[in-house]
């Protein structure tokens, strides 16, 4: 029989420990957390017929207590514990009566730490009050819904499906697997979410994962195959940014889409002319701040009913004028178009006032066509053994709401095709909405939504460097990652993930064939 017990304690203690960062001594550092000495624990975890109310569980090394109260639970919680030591040995008992014929699990949570490295360790200790010890398990993993990647230190609890008792918890590791023990067959419902006030109970602003099944039938150990996708549910609806910006501009962002929104200011009505959209959640407002430095903004659609307070200075309203290239490098691709950007509303351009000089011939260009929106000017032209082009905007050529610039110089350059490379990609796997997210450096470089996935699909003009994707299936076709609703048991929008990075040089062309994960 001691045989027996030394097998299902070694079974059931799960040790887990993480390394601090100390200073450099004589000798290295402690990594390691106190372990408990198996044999001598008493009575032995796994035990039957339990009829007392104290355990002793000595450890190898002396240690600290961490938040006893809090760290240390019994499952199903049928008595408070009291947690003390003496010397290296950790002292268990409670003064409530425990039900005949249960199993019982003491979880010792991140409880019990070495004295100087602070590492902690994840025990479970067993017994039985009857002469049955219930020996079932439930093993799953939970992986980050966006990233794929697994998420450790995430709360999986079980709960009886008819009582709504706590039966069993654990966290996961490195890996992203937790398993339950020592399970009686029935029906569970679980949580699986980040405890991030570790008070054991799932709050609303917590990242959360679930099946699509309310109940958990189990008959016998049971090792679940397909992850659980653990995301972080939308917040309530929430203004993120406001700003103004001189002198005549704010911008609004929200955690929500803006599109479709009625904005006033001090009570005036923003006409569509005057409103930015920089992305879908993201606008810019222009109104004539002359003589105020108060602003009340209402935000108004189906999702939000705000009121926005700002205060500004009066210098601030009367900020200079900036004209800048939109892209801030000068530098263009043979497709871009050529656009230059004012702090401001455009009201009128003098195109007699614009030159564009070749830096080859010192010739100018004539035939070109101008292209005026809200606060952006562009030109199109035939760009085609064009290299490099000074463009000049003599004073008043461009007049605002509120005054003309001065003498504006930009010097472009125009790169050639070879300059870049192409990635061909196949998406034969694909036959629904996808969203294709090209990134770059660690950054998204570009999104692109597609309706009809082709069998090839050109990325043209790629600067070289290292590029990744991650492919959304936009099942509901709205052009953005949507995240899971537990209410309703929709899981996030599925998602690939290639982040093996494919290399691009100028004047290459890449063929990279992207294959779904199912």
């Amino acid at each position: 029989m001691a045989g027996y017990r030394y097998l299902i304690f070694t079974l059931l203690f799960i040790i887990a420990s993480c390394a601090q960062v100390g200073q450099i001594t004589g000798g290295g550092a402690d990594t390691y957390a106190p372990k408990p000495v198996e044999e001598n624990v008493s009575p032995a975890s796994g035990s039957k017929n339990f009829n007392g109310s104290h355990i002793k569980i000595p450890f190898n090394e002396f240690f600290k207590l961490k938040n006893p109260s809090v760290n240390i639970v019994m499952i199903p919680p049928h008595a408070n514990i009291n947690a003390s030591f003496k010397g290296k040995t950790l002292l268990l008992d409670w003064d409530d009566s425990l039900r005949e014929n249960t199993t019982y699990a003491i979880y010792l949570n991140g409880a019990i730490q070495d004295l100087n490295e602070s590492n902690d360790s994840i025990i479970q200790y067993f017994f039985s009050t009857g002469d049955v010890l219930d020996t079932l398990s439930y093993r799953i993993q939970v992986k980050d819904a966006w990233t794929n990647e697994p998420v450790s230190k995430a709360t999986v609890v079980l709960y009886d499906v008819f009582t709504k008792e706590l039966r069993s918890f654990a966290s996961t590791g490195p890996k992203g697997y937790a398993e339950m023990r020592c399970l009686r067959n029935g029906e569970y419902a679980m949580s699986v979410f980040k405890d991030l006030n570790a008070d054991m109970e799932y709050q609303p602003n917590e990242p959360i994962a679930f099946s699509s099944n309310e109940r958990i039938t189990l008959l016998k150990s049971r090792v679940d195959s397909i992850p659980y996708r653990l995301y972080t549910p939308l917040l309530e609806p929430k203004i993120t940014t406001k700003r103004f910006i001189g002198p005549n501009s704010y911008i609004i962002a929200a955690n929500r889409p803006l599109l479709k929104t009625a904005f006033t200011i001090n009570d005036e009505l923003i006409p569509e002319d005057k409103v930015i959209y920089h992305t879908n959640d993201s606008v810019q407002l222009f109104w004539n701040t002359a003589g105020v430095t108060r602003a009340e903004i209402t935000v108004q659609n189906a999702t939000f009913n705000d009121t926005l307070s700002l205060r500004y200075s009066e210098k601030t309203t009367n900020a200079p004028l900036l004209f800048s290239s939109k892209n801030r490098s000068n530098t263009y691709a043979p497709t871009d178009t050529i656009c230059f950007v004012l702090n401001d509303l455009i009201t009128s351009i003098d195109t007699s006032l614009i030159k564009i000089q070749t830096l080859t011939d010192s010739t100018y260009l004539k035939d070109y066509v101008v292209l005026l929106d809200k606060n952006t000017v562009c030109f199109l032209f035939d760009k085609k053994e064009l290299s490099r082009l000074v463009f000049e905007f003599s004073p008043n050529a461009v007049t605002s709401t509120r005054d003309s610039i001065g003498l504006e110089e930009f010097i472009i350059t125009l790169n050639p095709d070879r300059k870049y490379g192409v990635i061909n990609l196949k998406l034969n796997g694909y036959k629904s909405p996808v969203i294709l997210q090209t990134i770059k450096g660690g950054k998204l470089f570009m999104e692109t939504p597609i309706a009809s996935p082709p069998e090839s699909f050109r990325l043209q003009e790629l600067a070289p460097g290292q590029y990744t994707f991650v492919i959304i299936e936009d099942s509901n076709g709205n052009g953005k990652w949507d995240v899971g609703d537990y209410e309703t048991r929709k899981q996030p929008e599925a998602l690939d993930v290639f982040s093996t990075p494919t290399t691009i040089r100028a004047n290459w062309e890449v063929v990279l064939e992207l294959i779904p994960s199912k």
